[in-house]
């Protein structure tokens, strides 16, 4: 079974996925099959591709973590306000 990278059309999800002959996949966040085949990276060394999903990863969530730390600095900022 080939390991393939796609791209959904739908939603732009990104995902790599084991392909059997004859069978379709689908985008496992919204179940489209409007997907279109992308370059594979064998050809990155490991530790650049490793770098680029590092990259990826901090960049969708860094939103989520400068939330986390604005709700942890007001929550001791009223702690210290209140005594």
């Amino acid at each position: 079974m080939p390991l393939y990278d796609y791209s959904c059309r739908a939603c732009g999800h990104e995902f790599e996925a084991l392909v059997r002959a004859g069978s379709v996949p689908t985008c496992p966040a919204c179940q489209s099959s409007d997907l279109e085949k992308l370059l594979s990276t064998f050809t990155m060394s490991s530790l650049d591709h490793t770098k680029e999903l590092v990259k990826a990863e901090r960049k969708k969530r860094l939103p989520k973590h400068r939330a986390e730390q604005n709700e942890e600095y007001q929550h001791t900022l009223r702690e210290h306000l209140d005594h």
